[in-house]
């Protein structure tokens, strides 16, 4: 599953595509969802139920999707520039999920948790969450585009430097080879004039002449 390769045409795996389509469709559109349900203070049980599903199927698609392709492209190359983009996405992406976490335990457990678990002014890691959340999504887009729409691009309308300069010196080739055949046709068909031998006198076939 994890190297079949993916339906939108880019080159990506299966993998990668259904992660992002998961962002784009659902988990994006989810955490709007959820942020328009606390604005009109609609937290039970709608915010927290949506709250609660953004967060379960994060996890969900961080450990079993996003979490083995990051491993596989470390440990293929661990010092690619192509790498700093999806680190950066990582980074951004753990800490809105431990946060996303944190608020969904106290969504459910708010009176059994001890006062020093509770943070005061829950609002403002709600809205940072929103926001690392936003960034996180945009970053994996970004990823992805640079993983396999610009690669693909890149690699399919750019012709190498070395196959350049093998075409060139295979052209010169033929071009000299042409020229050496055309020449030797020439030789071959233009008439060899040869000087007739002049003939030697010889004392018998030469009658002498007589007073």
């Amino acid at each position: 599953m994890f190297e079949q390769p993916g339906f939108l045409g880019t080159g990506a795996t299966l993998v990668s595509d259904l992660s992002l389509l998961a962002y784009i469709l659902l988990i994006v559109p989810a955490m709007i969802v959820g942020f328009i349900f606390a604005r009109r203070k609609m937290f039970e049980p709608q915010h927290k139920l949506t709250m609660t599903t953004i967060t379960l199927v994060n996890w969900l698609i961080i450990a079993f999707l996003m979490a083995v392709r990051y491993a596989q492209a470390a440990s293929a190359s661990p010092r690619d520039a192509s790498l700093i983009l999806p680190t950066i996405h990582l980074a951004f992406g753990g800490t809105a999920q431990l946060l996303a976490t944190y608020l969904v335990i106290r969504m459910w457990f708010e009176n059994q948790l001890p006062a020093w678990f509770k943070v005061r002014r829950i609002k403002r890691y709600m809205r940072a969450t929103l926001a690392l959340w936003f960034i996180t999504a945009a970053l994996g887009i970004g990823t992805y585009f640079a993983w396999y729409v610009a690669d693909s691009a890149t690699s399919g309308g750019t012709v190498p430097a070395a196959t350049e300069e093998a075409t060139t010196a295979a052209d010169d080739a033929t071009q000299e080879a042409t020229e050496a055949a055309g020449a030797a046709t020439d030789e071959a068909a233009a008439p060899q004039v040869t000087e007739a031998a002049e003939p030697v006198a010889t004392p018998e076939a030469t009658p002498e002449a007589t007073p």
